[in-house]
């Protein structure tokens, strides 16, 4: 299912719960506490993952690393790391003018620290058995 999809399922599911506790309210089977405490609860639950401005530059760090290697890979762009960076940021901050959030010095700084922290995770950044074992 794709992403609209659930998001349709999950309001209607919301606005029928909604419905419910307004019916339940109405016949005094639900009492005000009772409201109180589901809308406490509703309140206190946390973000979901993958909300907030934070989660969405890691999601475009992600996507600009890998992109960047492909660009290398096929000789697109210099393989030197400067240019690295600098395409990646350039990915990272078009993403985020398309999405609509808001990205000055901070998220820049974020950004940057998501980019470094996604090329360490890239396979040939990480070590081998072999080599944890050769260096002790």
């Amino acid at each position: 299912m794709t992403d609209g999809t659930m998001s349709i399922i999950a309001f209607v599911a919301a606005l029928a719960v909604g419905i419910c506790l307004i019916v339940l309210y109405k016949r005094r089977i639900l009492s005000p506490d009772m409201i109180d405490g589901v809308g406490t609860l509703v309140n206190n639950l946390p973000a979901p993952e993958g909300s907030g401005a934070f989660a969405l530059i890691l999601s475009y760090a992600k996507t600009a690393v890998l992109t960047v290697e492909q660009l290398v890979k096929t000789g697109a762009i210099s393989p030197d790391s400067a240019t690295r960076k600098d395409t990646a940021m350039n990915i990272i901050s078009s993403a985020a003018k398309v999405d609509g959030i808001p990205y000055g010095a901070e998220e820049t700084d974020i950004a940057s620290a998501c980019v470094e922290a996604e090329v360490q995770k890239l396979p040939r950044n990480q070590k081998t058995k072999e080599q944890d074992e050769f260096i002790i």
